[in-house]
């Protein structure tokens, strides 16, 4: 399966117009009801919003492949140990309750 440069670009676009969305609508709604507005799903989405944001940039200006490889490749892999924390997170919550 082949997808053209273009496609992914733009599936980067609305990737990151969607995630800033939820971001605004999640941190409104946190404002509204007085919760703590930073905390770490905020702070998966901020690393996530950055990775593709680098991702978008990469698009117009030609980065290094080995600054890319790292840059991207490093915040993937904290994403994934915010997720991981998360879960672990609402399973031990699961617990208790």
């Amino acid at each position: 399966m082949y997808f053209s440069p273009e496609f992914l670009q733009n599936t980067l676009y609305i990737v990151a117009t969607i995630l800033i969305i939820f971001m605004i609508i999640v941190i409104g709604y946190k404002f509204k009801h007085n919760i703590k507005i930073w905390d770490k799903s905020l702070t998966l989405a901020v690393i996530v919003l950055i990775n593709t944001l680098y991702s978008i940039l990469g698009g117009f200006i030609d980065l290094p492949y080995e600054l890319s490889s790292v840059v991207t490749g490093g915040l993937s892999l904290v994403a994934f140990g915010y997720i991981v924390v998360i879960i672990w997170e609402l399973h031990k919550q699961r617990k208790t309750n």
